[in-house]
């Protein structure tokens, strides 16, 4: 049974590769940009979670 944390592990790992793997080897350039959109909102996300915690 995975525990808590490997499950919060997969929920931020699982879509942040697919969104590296679109934006690396799509064709579609629309896609492409939509990869990164999301690429940087998730790293804007986790910037405001440590900017919080510290």
């Amino acid at each position: 049974m995975p525990t808590y944390t490997m499950v919060v592990v997969a929920a931020i790992l699982l879509p942040l590769l697919t969104a590296v793997l679109v934006a690396c080897l799509s064709t579609n350039a629309h896609q492409r940009a939509d990869a990164y959109r999301v690429l940087a909102r998730m790293c804007s996300t986790v910037e405001k979670v440590f900017r919080r915690r510290s």
